[in-house]
This record gives structure tokens, C-alpha cells and sequence, in this order.
């Protein structure tokens, strides 16, 4: 009986002890179904007969960190995923204009992978860069012009929904067969510069925006975009100031609504052109349920196809509402489906161009955004 006990209590003993280890070293999304490529802690719990999945559900919220806020775009568990974001993503102090190191150290991993995650600093109080007050009302203010869109487009005798065919305005284009999700593309109203907000909120891309804001929406949409412009445009001028001397304007503003049961896009490039940077900012808190955004760092300099992510890596950042990730134009991202059944997910998005200084060459992006009819008039 002796021995019996001793050899029960040392088997407690190396249970426990996996335990620690696995707690310590496991991945903190607790939806996530292990990999193929566990880390040890996984086969050593296995072999003491601790079902790793299970200790992960129940402590998962012990073990968050920032290294489970990235998951591979195959929804599963990856070191490599959380590494490739450990790469892009740079902390930024909430109040920002006391130390703007990170705004060169921002420009520089941009530069470097083609893309960068701006994270609230891991001390902060919670929550995004940008007022979760704000997003939560210009969140509200795309539903709702969405909403208008689509009862124009029913005035039509149109399908607004897409599902019968994907169709394309200025103030809204359906991206794809379903009807799940949508562009609602609006003027930038942010910026410091009039003549060119001014100018920029006449025109989107080579389209004119021409069904005009409700007042509460215009109002949010601005806050919100004086928000991203103050985060997001010193990085970018930043990035093509350290070779020559440019700068920057907004080529396009809008919303994607990626409502449920939407598919996940292919891979791809938003173009082939140097001198522009997508910002996106999501408006709600981002699981990997709801589709945020993968990319592959590094592809922006590649001639590589859009299965890169077998090379490279890729990487799906889990980003707090009001946290910014900036992306080159040129680097292989997609679209996740949305597999959450009455959640819808809105990111607000921003495309910066470059331009030399004094050019008043304020073109849009014409690349995705081409000329459309408007639904401003019956």
C-alpha cells in the first residue's frame, strides 16, 4: 500500500508539473484546435494523460498575452503566426505626442515587412488607440448608411442584398456573390490640410461620393477619421521621408461590412503600384470568428504568388477596436469569412498616397475604386 502511494503521489507530481508547462507555454485562444506542429508541452501532457485542449479552456484567460493576439489564417494555433506578429507590431503610448519613437520605429517595420500592427501599449487601461465612444458611433453612422444604400438601391427595383447579382456604386459596392459582404466607400473629412480635405471630399478614387452624409453621420465619421489621420499619417510620411522628401494624401476612405456567414476572400494584392498604404482600423473587437484581415508579411517587395503564405508565413493580427494595422498596397492579404452567426464585423479603412511636396496631383485610387453611377438621384 506503501508503495502504492508513493507511486500515485509521484505521478500527481509530473502531472502537475505538465501542467505548469503547458500553461506556460500554450497558445491563450482558447477556440483554437491544436496544430500539427504542437509545441512540446503538448506531447509531453499527452504522454502523462493531460488533455491539453481542456487545460487551455479552462485557463486560457490566465494565459493571455500578446502572443495570442495572432492566429494562422487556417484558424489554428502557430508559432510562426504569433511570431510574424511579435515582427509588425509596435506599441503606441496612449498619449502618443509624448514620445513619438514609435512613429520611426512604426515606418521602419513597415518598410521592412510591408505592413505594421499599432497596438494599444500592453499597461494601457484597455481597449484601441482610437476612443472605443468613438468607433462604437461611427460604427453606428456605416450601418446606417449602408441601410440608405441599400433602400436606394431597392427604390430601383434593384436586390440590395447582392445575392442576385454584386454590384457596384459610388456609395456602396457589394465584393462579393453572397451578399455578405459590403464597400461603403464616404469623402475623408479628417486632416489638418482644408484645400485638400476639401478637395478629397468631393472625390473618392474616380468616383464622385455623391449621395450626401446624413448630419450624425458626417459628424461621427469625421471624428473617427481625425482619429485615424492623427495615428496613422505621421507613420506613412514618415516611411517615404526617409528617402526623398514626400508626403501623403488620402486616396480613398470608407467601410467594409463583413456581415455573417460571409466567405473568405482569395488571396491578393490590392495592386501593383508602389506609393500606397491601406490603414484599416476594425470598430469592434476582432476574434478569429468574426474574419479579420490575414496577411503575409514580407510580400510587398516579392514577385512570389499568392500562395506565399507557404513560404513566408502568414498572419491574422487580433486587433482591439480602435488599434490600426497598416498594410502595404502591394502585400498578399485576404478577408476572412465571417463564421459568427449575429455578429457583424466593421473596419474602417483609409488609403494614403504618395506625393511629392507642392504636387497637387490629389488622384484617388483608381485601381479599386473606378468610376460608378451614383444613387443620389431617382
Amino acid at each position: 500500500k506503501c508503495l502504492t502511494r508513493t507511486i500515485t503521489a509521484f505521478l500527481l507530481l509530473l502531472k502537475l508539473w505538465s501542467l505548469a508547462i503547458v500553461l506556460a507555454l500554450a497558445p491563450a485562444d482558447e477556440a483554437i484546435a491544436p496544430s500539427n506542429n504542437n509545441n512540446r508541452s503538448y506531447l509531453l501532457a499527452a504522454a502523462l494523460f493531460v488533455h491539453p485542449t481542456q487545460i487551455r479552456n479552462k485557463f486560457s484567460g490566465i494565459i493571455a498575452g500578446r502572443t495570442g493576439r495572432a492566429i494562422s489564417a487556417s484558424h489554428q494555433s502557430s508559432p510562426l503566426a504569433a511570431t510574424r506578429f511579435e515582427e509588425i507590431s509596435v506599441s503606441v503610448p496612449q498619449k502618443i505626442n509624448d514620445n513619438h519613437r514609435w512613429v520611426d520605429e512604426a515606418a521602419q517595420v513597415l518598410e521592412k515587412w510591408g505592413a505594421v500592427a499599432l497596438v494599444s501599449e500592453e499597461n494601457s487601461s484597455g481597449g484601441g488607440l482610437i476612443a472605443g465612444e468613438i468607433c462604437d458611433i461611427a460604427n453606428h453612422a456605416a450601418t446606417s448608411r449602408m441601410e440608405d444604400m441599400h433602400r436606394r438601391i431597392e427604390s430601383r427595383g434593384l436586390d440590395p442584398s447582392g445575392v442576385e447579382e454584386p454590384y457596384r456604386f459610388s456609395e456602396i459596392v457589394c465584393r462579393d456573390e453572397g451578399g455578405k459582404r459590403f464597400d461603403v466607400p464616404v469623402a475623408f473629412l479628417g486632416g489638418h490640410d482644408k484645400a485638400v480635405t476639401n478637395r478629397i471630399a468631393r472625390d473618392v478614387g474616380s468616383g464622385r461620393i455623391g449621395t450626401p452624409l446624413a448630419p450624425f453621420q458626417h459628424d461621427a465619421i469625421k471624428e473617427l477619421h481625425n482619429g485615424i489621420d492623427e495615428i496613422a499619417k505621421p507613420v506613412v510620411d514618415a516611411l517615404w521621408q526617409r528617402h526623398e522628401e514626400l508626403n501623403s494624401h488620402v486616396a480613398a476612405s470608407g467601410f467594409l461590412i463583413n456581415k455573417p456567414g460571409s466567405q473568405s476572400q482569395n488571396w491578393h494584392r490590392d495592386g501593383p503600384d508602389e506609393g500606397f498604404i491601406d490603414c484599416f482600423v476594425p470598430l469592434i473587437d476582432l476574434t478569429q470568428s468574426v474574419g479579420p484581415t490575414a496577411i503575409i508579411p514580407g510580400t510587398h517587395t516579392s514577385t512570389c504568388g499568392v500562395d506565399a503564405y507557404k513560404k513566408y508565413g502568414d498572419c491574422v493580427p487580433i486587433l482591439n477596436k480602435g488599434e490600426l494595422l497598416l498594410f502595404d498596397y502591394r502585400t498578399i492579404h485576404r478577408g476572412q469569412g465571417n463564421r459568427k452567426k449575429s455578429k457583424t464585423r466593421t473596419l474602417a479603412y483609409t488609403v494614403y498616397k504618395r506625393m511629392e511636396s507642392g504636387s497637387r496631383d490629389f488622384s484617388g485610387d483608381v485601381h479599386n475604386f473606378p468610376a460608378a453611377l451614383t444613387l443620389e438621384y431617382d
